[in-house]
């Protein structure tokens, strides 16, 4: 691109690539405070925040030779303007309606509101327009043939239309928002895309500011375009072929910054030290032999790996995947046990009251020789106080329970392993806090996931941690049945379900709401309990959302668990760890309102026992049965597809919790890419083998410490 025909920035306040927004033309604080929301804040977001997508409007086409349906780009001249306004609800609407014409015909075109229009819109102007064309129904074709000048006060009836298109005024041979391929920006109120083209195409000259820094070595291996060319590329590229090389160099970068972060993390933990644990044989084999159950393949494997971890004078950052009931909480288990026979501390971490409930009461029945206290929101102040004083004693214990175990007030002696479930409902300094009990020796780290993790994610995202895959399911587990009912289905499914119920199963409905909304139309819980009870009255049915109190909350999953309740409404805070065996039916109401990942832990706590389970999704329509993701989970029990579908629906920051995490700014890469991601590795693996501080390199380094300052695993 010629930056020489770019609008020129003023030469008496000149700008960097530091200078806050308000030191751009046309950027106010009001409006810089709606920039903020896509992160834009200084000159350089501007050039750093790339097109979501492209339209190719870059070849002109007569009017005589449009297409209904097709996205067009005409270059015409204005021959008549009409205005008059109509009304949109209670709304007053401006409309524009424009003749354009080009030596092979005229075409009708409108627009709505645009008052800067109304001044700028005279007879001879020429235009470039860029929209979606369709049959115009006001045109008759048999008067047009009799009358081929057909006018309506002024107003030709044309037989296509455009409405509401991309506009430019043609002024030069370079335009910005049509007769080009043209950049589509992610918007937020009061930023459109239009005006995001403007400010980029006005500071590209910026990027001269941009120092290049990919080693030169990088560059010349992959063949890549340098930074420069990349940015003006990507933002108005002059062909396909360049835009397509722009997007290769930019998705490399990201996906590279990721790889040098995760990799310079597990540098510096290598460089850290820990108590080694070098559990006793006899001892754990004794263990293992008292469990009611035996361990499968993946848990063997994957209590070796953690023993194997833990020897060392390093702290171990292990992450434990495991499809919903494959067994984590026994090797968390057996770790704690081992932990605690080494006359050391543990903390478990769980994401609900509910699970650290279950989970002290799961510990205590085989940690019996050891302390196993509970620390969760509704622990007395009184029972608080004691426990914390406990751990403050050289005494092995375990402390079980939920955001109460991240105080700033806990003090705990001898600290040896961190268990966190479902560690992305903590913060990042909230996990910070825990783990940095020790001032000279860290805790070991055992990190527990539900939702399985892509193969992708584990090399970057997760790229700083040693992962451990329960691949396996317990014995006698069968594969969960998932269905999704339509309303002339629902009766013949409840009737199922009363067949389960009275030959002694427990089964759940789940609500997305506690109470009745008037902005979106789906069953409450509270709706859905009164419906149960008409449908089962001589069962035993209850309701437990997050609104009632810990106690209440813990009572009735008391009796849920003695089977003294057999159906259970709830919103979702049965999404995580709850283990009833006997529960075997599941009814998701408005299942679409549901994430993917999020409806698989649903359906989770069904299946844990021998007898055949099943899940029903129903939806708030029978339109919405159509929904990808019920029709991914109907298909599957697999997690890593269900993992795989749902990271390319929502992507990493809704799918796995990272929004604040700093990976949730891929802007051209895909975490799914795995080729490109393989390549960003072994190139951030050499780089550090040269140079593993980056010293001669200072803007990766710089790059590499924003990464880590927000990143997800300590």
């Amino acid at each position: 691109m010629n930056y020489q025909n770019l609008n020129t920035i003023n030469p008496d306040r000149p700008l960097r690539l530091s200078s806050p927004v308000t030191d751009i033309p046309r950027v106010g604080p009001v409006k810089a405070e709606y920039l903020s929301k896509l992160g834009i804040t200084h000159a350089r977001d501007f050039l750093f925040t790339f097109p979501r997508k492209h339209d190719d409007f870059s070849h002109i086409t007569p009017i005589n030779q449009l297409e209904a349906g097709a996205k067009m780009t005409i270059r015409a001249k204005v021959k008549t303007v009409k205005t008059d306004y109509g009304w949109q609800g209670r709304r007053r609407l401006l409309r524009i309606f424009v003749d354009l014409e080009d030596d092979t015909g005229v075409l009708n075109v409108t627009w709505y509101n645009l008052r800067f229009l109304e001044r700028q819109l005279w007879q001879g102007r020429e235009l470039l327009v860029a929209g979606t064309v369709e049959a115009n129904p006001q045109y008759n074709k048999q008067i047009a043939v009799k009358l081929p000048k057909n006018k309506t006060k002024g107003h030709f009836i044309t037989q296509y239309r455009m409405r509401s298109p991309v506009i430019e005024f043609v002024t030069s041979d370079d335009p910005t928002h049509t007769g080009r391929i043209t950049p589509v920006y992610p918007e937020t109120y009061g930023v459109t895309s239009r005006f995001l083209r403007y400010q980029v195409k006005n500071l590209l000259p910026l990027i001269k500011q941009i120092p290049e820094y990919l080693p030169p070595e990088i560059i010349q291996r992959h063949d890549f375009i340098g930074i420069h060319e990349a940015i003006s590329q990507v933002h108005f590229p002059d062909s396909t072929q360049q835009l397509e090389q722009a997007r290769r160099r930019l998705r490399f970068d990201e996906l590279f910054f990721l790889q040098l972060a995760a990799l310079v993390r597990r540098r510096e933990r290598r460089q850290q030290k820990a108590v080694p644990i070098k559990p006793a044989r006899a001892n754990i084999a004794t263990f293992i032999a008292r469990l009611p159950f035996s361990l499968t393949g993946a848990q063997q494997r994957s209590v070796e790996e953690i023993f194997s971890d833990m020897k060392q004078p390093t702290p171990m950052n292990r992450l434990l995947q495991g499809d919903v009931g494959s067994g984590k909480s026994a090797v968390a288990l057996i770790a704690a046990h081992a932990v605690l026979a080494a006359k050391q501390k543990v903390i478990y971490l769980a994401p609900t009251e509910i699970l650290a409930r279950q989970q002290h009461h799961n510990f205590s029945q085989y940690l019996t020789d050891t302390p196993v206290y509970l620390l969760v929101g509704a622990t007395k102040q009184r029972d608080k106080a004691s426990i914390k004083l406990s751990l403050t004693k050289r005494i092995p214990a375990i402390a079980i329970g939920t955001h109460a175990l991240l105080q700033d007030d806990l003090n705990i002696k001898e600290l040896g392993l961190v268990i966190i479930d479902e560690q992305h409902r903590f913060g990042v300094k909230q996990r910070k806090s825990l783990l940095r009990q020790k001032k000279s020796l860290m805790p070991h780290l055992l990190t527990m996931t539900a939702t399985p993790i892509p193969r992708t994610l584990s090399l970057t995202v997760f790229g700083d941690l040693d992962l451990s895959v329960l691949d396996e399911l317990p014995p006698g587990r069968q594969p969960i049945t998932t269905t999704i009912i339509t309303s002339n289905a629902k009766e013949k499914t409840i009737t199922f379900i009363l067949e389960q119920l009275h030959q002694g199963r427990q089964a759940y409905v789940i609500a997305p709401l506690v109470e009745q909304s008037d902005r979106l139309q789906v069953k409450s819980a509270q709706e859905t309990v009164k419906e149960m009870r008409a449908y089962f009255p001589d069962i035993a049915i209850e309701l437990i959302h997050g609104r009632l109190k810990p106690l209440e909350k813990q009572s009735i999953m008391n009796n849920y668990f003695a089977g003294a309740i057999q159906l259970l409404v709830s919103t979702a805070v049965v999404e995580v760890g709850v283990d009833v065996p006997n529960a075997t039916c599941m009814i998701i109401e408005g299942a679409e309102r549901f994430g993917l990942a999020q409806l698989h832990q649903f359906r989770g706590r069904i299946g844990r026992g021998t007898h055949q389970s099943f899940c029903y999704l129903f939806p708030s329509t029978d339109e919405a049965a159509a929904n990808e993701r019920l029709l991914t989970l109907a298909k599957t029990t697999d997690g890593f597809t269900i993992a795989e579908a749902d990271l390319r629906l929502r992507g990493p920051g809704e799918a796995y919790g990272l929004s604040q995490s700093g990976f949730n700014d891929l802007q051209v890469a895909s975490l799914l890419d795995y080729a490109t991601i393989n390549i960003a590795r072994n190139e951030a693996d050499k780089l550090l083998e040269r140079d593993p501080h980056l010293l001669k390199y200072p803007i990766l380094q710089k790059k590499v410490a924003q990464k880590n300052l927000v990143a997800h695993f300590e």
